[in-house]
């Protein structure tokens, strides 16, 4: 009986290692993703060089999914902390994040159920990488895969309103978010705002700070706050902007300056530039000071 117990007792070992193994290779092949783009960073390369290196060190998301059984999760853990290190890498340095998309669809494909990582890559696909229609696309795969998931129903609504411009949609979207379970109860105050028309500030202001509330992603949340100052720019744009129209109309001439408006009553105020900058009229259009690499930052 000894015997065979000794015997038997290393095949258990060696089974329960190699089960192991997959996990282990996966997460230390990330670890090396991780070290080999600083090194692609350092080089000097062009930028389309480095993109494809950097891609070439992210496999396919069902690839992994097949290796990985049932650590699935672990993994999907560690690459979730590979993606916020990606996004936030290029986010301080290039604000190219050209396989952003990629990495979220490994995440997600790894762990269908990662609701945080729908969410955070698409609000950072669709405003920082610019790629609304590939952050629609992550949604709607999470949507199909937790259908009961208010989030991500809204999340689609918030870039199509947005960004796409068909309202009509995203108050389909809104209305759907409103009726699933844990909704918000402002997503369905939200429906007939979004099928009015375009320029809604205070709509789209309030959506921002929902979302900054909701989370408590710092790097997601430092993306609402440029948003909110984005928008109030737009807005103070296109305040200065019809000041100056009735201007035009009532004086028969351009003004010269933001000041004037002011001075003769077709402004209260002049709006805070929230960029630190100022306002200037040139040639009847209304600028900001604030270089448009600043606004993105």
């Amino acid at each position: 009986m000894e015997v065979v117990e000794i015997g038997v007792l290393p095949e258990r070992r060696g089974g329960w290692l190699l089960a192991l193994l997959p996990a282990v290779v996966i997460i230390w092949g990330f670890v090396a993703i991780y070290l080999l783009q600083l090194a692609i960073d350092s080089t000097g390369k062009t930028r389309t060089e480095r993109m494809i290196q950097e891609l070439a060190y992210f496999p396919s998301g069902v690839a992994l999914r097949e290796m990985s059984l049932e650590y699935r999760e672990i993994i999907a853990d560690f690459i979730w902390l590979t993606a916020i290190d990606y996004y936030g890498r290029h986010q301080e340095t290039d604000r190219r994040y050209e396989w952003l998309g990629h990495i979220f669809e490994i995440l997600t494909t790894l762990d269908k159920r990662f609701i945080g990582a729908y969410h955070f890559g698409a609000i950072t696909l669709a405003w920082d990488a610019r790629k609304p229609v590939e952050a629609l696309r992550l949604l709607f795969n999470g949507m199909k895969a937790n259908p009961l998931n208010w989030q991500l129903s809204f999340d689609a609504g918030f870039i199509t309103y947005m960004l796409i411009g068909d309202y009509r949609s995203a108050a389909q979207l809104f209305r759907i978010a409103a009726r699933l379970p844990g909704a918000w109860s402002a997503v369905a105050r939200w429906v007939p705002y979004v099928t009015a028309k375009t320029g809604d500030f205070e709509t789209a202001r309030q959506m921002w700070r929902e979302l900054y509330y909701a989370t408590e992603n710092r790097k997601l949340r430092e993306l609402i706050v440029r948003q909110l100052k984005w928008l109030k720019l737009e807005e103070s744009l296109v305040i200065i902007e019809y000041a100056c129209a009735r201007f035009q109309e009532k004086e028969g001439r351009l003004p010269s300056t933001i000041r004037e408006l002011l001075q003769r009553g077709y402004l209260q105020e002049i709006p805070e530039e929230p960029f630190g900058g100022e306002y200037v009229i040139r040639e009847g259009k209304v600028y900001s000071t604030t270089s448009p690499k600043r606004v993105r930052d």
